[in-house]
């Protein structure tokens, strides 16, 4: 039994796709399929049920798809022992939000490529539920991601660490002044939100309905520095992660807003599918941001 054969009917079951995994392994289509062949011979079994351009596991392959991975995962720990230690190479694939990717992310992946400049790093920015998709897909290696605790069976999370999510206004708005403000005093002002399908949007518009309250903002934009930019030139309030607005509230540019209702705390978190080998470079990563961050 070939590992090569292994590592292809592995790939094929995480893409369920034959040609996209020919691609991705650099194999010809023909040559997957005689592996495939190769495999179901050697094992007595069919591996996949291919109706029409559909191809998914046989009750069989996925007796056969816990096994091959262990199998892969002995054989890289084997390679590891005779091999001398070597910085992280490669490519790692990390998917975050849009809010991670443009404020705690850029310094974490300066210190990365400095520490390791053979790996190869590619960033993808969306929404959560893409991004999980995305991983659940094997498109990407792991997620760094804001949002509630997701509990699935199917992922691990490997770190955790808690933010606030805060009402924010410029340091020159009168409101920044004021103490014990209420939920109407905020919605007297003009606000300014991220998309409804961002996660901390959500708390905030459940809040509102379950009081019979709604807000109208005057932008709704995905992207959380344009909402910052404005911000600081004192066109409203709005509600954003507390890591987002730090640096501008130390240095006096904003202020968060003395609010007790609607409190809002999410985790900064780590995920990756059970069924991924974590790479070396995925380690040196989760190591850094758990460094960076505490």
């Amino acid at each position: 039994m070939e590992l090569r054969n292994i590592v292809t009917f592995l790939r094929i079951a995480e893409l369920q796709s034959f040609t996209k995994a020919a691609k991705q392994l650099g194999y010809n289509q023909s040559t997957v399929t005689v592996q495939i062949k190769q495999l179901e011979s050697e094992l007595n079994i069919r591996l996949f049920d291919r109706i029409g351009k559909n191809i998914r596991l046989t009750e069989k392959g996925a007796e056969f798809f816990e096994y091959a991975n262990e199998l892969v995962a002995i054989a890289d720990k084997a390679k590891k022992i005779a091999a001398k230690p070597s910085e992280p190479t490669g490519k790692v694939r990390i998917g975050m939000l849009e809010s991670l990717a443009m404020s705690i992310f850029p310094e974490i992946l300066y210190n990365y490529h400095k520490l390791y400049p053979d790996v190869e790093t590619v960033v993808k920015a969306d929404a959560t539920f893409p991004l999980f998709d995305m991983l659940n897909h094997n498109e990407l290696d792991m997620l760094f991601i804001f949002d509630k605790k997701y509990y699935n069976q199917e992922w691990i999370r490997s770190y955790e660490k808690e933010y606030d999510v805060v009402f924010v206004a410029s340091s020159k708005n009168p409101i920044s002044n004021k103490k014990n403000l209420t939920m109407d005093d905020l919605l007297k002002e003009p606000f300014m939100l991220t998309e409804k399908d961002v996660s901390y949007r959500a708390p905030f518009d459940e809040y509102l309905s379950s009081i019979d309250k709604r807000v109208d903002p005057f932008l709704e934009i995905g992207n959380t520095e344009t909402i910052i930019y404005f911000l600081k030139r004192d066109m409203g309030v709005s509600l954003l992660p507390y890591y987002t607005v730090k640096k501008s509230v130390e240095d006096k540019e904003l202020s968060i807003l003395d609010i007790k209702e609607c409190p809002i705390k999410m985790y900064i978190q780590i995920l990756y599918h059970k069924n991924k080998w974590k790479t070396p470079q995925m380690q040196a990563l989760e190591d850094l941001i758990r460094t960076q961050l505490g």
